[in-house]
């Protein structure tokens, strides 16, 4: 798959008070300079440009076109960025990802952003998606299996913020994106006027899913283990700093008007849903970056989700629904594109932000959706970090006569399976691994074979 890699990584200095930024190119690997440092000096004036409101001309054009300008001043990162550029062909997409390990000066810094005069803000093209990658503590599990259907999971409670919008866009990205997979939904909310029009879409829209109010963080983590969601989202109030985490409301809190009683933190999220592929923090503060401290997608990443989407700076729940629609829409096109079963799939989850980004773009109605993009910044807000790893994902085949739970079971045992056969330890008897591939062949031919 074409991309371009490029590491931003930090140096300290002898007495750790201050760090040096360097930059270098893992992709290509056959760029002049692959793999060698080069000083990356930021200016600090473009946050205050960036953070501008109202902003007082053509700021994100600025910031963007600074940012490149600071990367092309090397012959490494200047060749890969030409090289996404000038050889993506119109219907290909080569995505750029900022390998952002250790840098919290660098992680600060708008790269969604990123301006080329002739190609204008990558990040708005299907070509050059922006995205953001971060080392994993465990390796990625390689091919992840499932059966259909695919199982999301939204959880909306913002208190003083209705869920209505959010809902109503969640809804009709389903509606229009239908995918051959299929979709099971667990919605969890703490108004009961949107629970009551949840009930009264699912069935009017003719989907599989089930509403629930928010009780406590307890009662969510243990249905968040038990439905186990490929998709997980999230709408909500947020917090980054030192100790980011997420603030749900209850149905009682709704009621009274105050209170966000259910709380999770990062190693709450990521010790449950083993079968998760992402994450949608559309909250706030969800991907910001504040100094010395990384971000809730961040330390979902690097706690081991395969991707997380969040914000990185407080959003309307118009412009949080805005988003939602267009995430989802293109998301749930991508996998209904990509689905076979019986076939591995390589998840290119950047590609699916290019759309969204273009509606928040467009929400300021400007006459040159060009013009509206370099003054206006909430179409860079979203940020995405995935693993190194890729995502890779596997559809098995299920005969219809089993119920979900026992697909659910199977898959997970053929998951266990599939991993030893991958990591088995070195000098493994081949007698072993004859067996582990028997039993392998078996679960599978079981999983086709009409139940009974």
């Amino acid at each position: 798959m074409r991309r371009v890699v490029v590491r931003v990584s930090t140096v300290p200095s002898p007495d750790q008070a201050s760090e040096s930024v360097y930059v270098s190119v893992e992709e290509p690997t056959t760029v002049p300079g692959f793999g060698q440092l080069y000083p990356f000096v930021g200016d600090p004036a473009l946050m205050h440009r960036f953070d501008e409101d109202p902003p007082s001309g053509e700021n994100m054009r600025m910031v963007g076109q600074a940012l490149l300008d600071e990367l092309g001043r090397h012959e490494a990162t200047k060749a890969a960025l030409r090289y996404a550029i000038d050889h993506t062909p119109l219907d290909e997409c080569c995505p750029v990802y900022l390998d952002l390990e250790g840098s919290e000066t660098a992680a600060a810094l708008p790269w969604e952003a990123l301006f080329e005069p002739a190609a204008g803000f990558l990040a708005l093209e299907d070509r050059w998606p922006i995205a953001r990658r971060a080392a994993s503590t465990a390796p990625e599990r390689g091919v992840r299996t499932f059966t259909a259907p695919i199982r999301l999971m939204a959880v909306m409670s913002a208190i003083g913020v209705p869920a209505a919008r959010e809902w109503a866009a969640l809804r009709r990205a389903i509606r229009q994106s239908p995918t051959p997979a299929g979709l099971t939904l667990s919605l969890w909310v703490g108004e009961g006027t949107v629970a009551a029009q949840i009930e009264d879409d699912l069935r009017q829209d003719g989907l599989t899913g089930s509403v629930h109010y928010l009780t406590g963080a307890n009662d969510l983590v243990r249905a968040l283990k038990e439905f186990d969601p490929h998709l997980l989202h999230l709408f909500c109030h947020g917090q980054g700093g030192t100790s980011p985490l997420l603030r749900l409301a209850t149905k009682r809190e709704h009621e009274i008007g105050h209170g966000s009683s259910v709380v999770l933190e990062p190693l709450q999220l990521h010790s449950v849903g083993r079968s998760t592929w992402l994450i949608s923090l559309n909250a706030c503060e969800g991907a910001s970056d504040s100094a010395g401290a990384r971000s809730l997608a961040y330390l979902l990443t690097r706690a081991g989700c395969p991707a997380v989407v969040g914000m990185r700076d407080p959003v309307s729940s118009s412009l949080a629904a805005v988003f939602t629609y267009g995430f989802y829409s293109s998301l749930l096109s991508q996998l209904g594109d990509k689905l076979v079963p019986g076939e591995e799939v390589d998840l290119e989850l950047a590609a699916a932000l290019a759309a969204p980004r273009r509606d928040l773009r467009d929400t300021h109605q400007a006459a040159d959706p060009r013009s509206s993009a370099a003054v206006h910044r909430d179409w860079t807000l979203p940020v995405l970090y995935v693993r190194r790893d890729p995502l890779v994902i596997e559809q098995l085949v299920a005969d219809p006569s089993h119920d979900a739970q026992t697909q659910k079971d199977t898959t997970d045992y053929l998951d266990t399976l599939f991993r030893f056969r991958r990591e088995h330890p070195a000098g493994t008897a081949d007698d072993v691994l004859a067996m582990i591939d028997q039993e392998i062949e078996r679960a599978l031919q079981a999983l086709r074979t009409p139940s009974g």
